[in-house]
């Protein structure tokens, strides 16, 4: 199991020694508010069941992953602003691991990367003010934006949390501020296994800005320097603006511009350039988006984003983990739906590089969802990529079951 970082064994400890030096209407006015704190805490279970299938047009087995994650969580309430959170999960397998979890050995079959293990995914102390400040420190999920640059990769079953310090302040209604240290980033390849964790000094920061209600804008920022994997080490400076039409046309879009430098132990020196264009047009009971992601590459090193929910972004099949060094385009487009309950999308891309005319392959994504109620809900999902000059031909299936209590 990783080793948490967290300052709640402090706390706890220097409260347990103050009351010694308390007043008697001081040691009164604590152990009520400690007693609140009690109150309000919560605890919540949650279990996800997956079944993955991956078939690949080469010499390894398919492979069949069927998993479960068990998630515990505890959330304290307030004791003078400060609460905690402890979140501890159990991915198990149901039936024999048919699949290279990346841990197990087992590099005859295709890769599912959803390791078997016990692991504190969350553990931290919060701070939380009157004035719009909030301070975390410990293991914390952390989320920017559309996770393109910094998120918690969610679709898999070991999420990725980050070990540090965390600084989040509103400043109005309009305009907020979130800025991160971190000193390793817990990845989805652990708990246990060479790759579960990248230990450095990570700095993050966004500033958020909604200009109007149909208008937003943000700035970010992210210095990553890698002990290990310097390939990765790198400066990132980008902003991001999502907007709507008012009246008229149900229309929106994101438009994203950033670049990437090289940094600090990085091998080789690199600048390059990443833009995202998406328009959504929302129909009486079908939505449309079209759009073009961009990750310039210039032959030997492509705009990378080592930190993000990579899941969500270049076909579900996860053919594009990392850039190649001639860089992505990828053009897609996408129908989503609701019948009789069940959300249902489809989605097309055509991935091309950046750098001379390569036609890396096509893919076709399509899901299906269904809530039962707030607590049950059913996910039918499958990518299929085609081959061109770019890895192989690949079809992935995925059953998913989620339980809240």
């Amino acid at each position: 199991m990783k080793l948490a970082v967290s300052a709640l064994p402090f706390a706890i400890s220097l409260a347990l020694s103050t009351t010694a030096v308390l007043s008697p209407l001081q040691a009164t006015e604590l152990n009520a508010q400690l007693q609140d704190a009690v109150k309000q805490s919560t605890v919540s279970a949650q279990f996800r069941y997956r079944l993955e299938y991956v078939e690949q047009d080469n010499a390894l087995d398919d492979a069949i992953a069927s998993t479960l994650r068990s998630r515990l969580s505890v959330n304290t309430g307030k004791a003078y602003g400060f609460s905690a959170l402890l979140q501890v999960d159990n991915v198990s397998l149901l039936g024999n691991d048919n699949y290279n979890s990346t841990v197990n050995g087992k590099t005859d079959y295709s890769v599912v990367a959803d390791p078997k293990g016990t692991d504190i995914n969350q553990a931290l102390l919060r701070y939380q003010n009157d004035s719009g400040t909030t301070l975390s420190a410990g293991r914390q999920l952390v989320n920017h934006l559309n996770q393109r640059f910094l998120g918690g990769v969610g679709w898999r079953q070991n999420e990725q949390t980050l070990d540090g310090y965390r600084l989040q302040q509103q400043f109005s209604d309009s305009v907020s501020a979130d800025l991160g240290h971190y000193h390793n980033v817990n990845r989805v390849f652990g708990p246990k296994g060479a790759a579960a964790d990248q230990h450095g000094s990570f700095n993050t920061a966004l500033l958020q800005w909604q200009l109007t209600a149909a208008h937003q804008l943000a700035g970010f920022a992210y210095d990553v320097d890698f002990d290990t994997w310097a390939v990765r080490s790198s400066r990132t400076y980008g902003v991001d603006y999502q907007g709507k039409l008012t009246s008229g046309p149900k229309l929106s879009w994101q438009l994203a511009l950033a670049k990437q430098d090289d940094a600090h132990n990085a091998p080789l020196s690199f600048s390059n350039h990443y833009h995202r264009i998406s328009l959504n047009w929302a129909l009486d009971s079908v939505t449309l988006q079209a759009g073009q992601e961009r990750l310039a590459g210039d032959g030997q090193s492509a705009f990378q984003t080592p930190l993000a929910t990579l899941h969500a972004f270049s076909g579900s099949a996860d053919m594009f983990l990392n850039t190649p060094d001639n860089g992505l385009r990828d053009n897609w487009l996408e129908a989503k739906t609701k019948l009789n309950d069940v959300a249902l999308s489809l989605a097309y891309h055509r991935f091309d590089s950046d750098l001379g005319s390569q036609k890396y392959g096509d893919e076709w994504n399509a899901s299906a969802g269904y809530s039962l109620n707030k607590q049950l809900s059913a996910l039918l999902k499958l990518a299929r990529y085609q081959a061109d000059t770019l890895a192989v031909n690949t079809t992935k299936v995925w059953l998913m079951l989620s339980y809240q209590l």
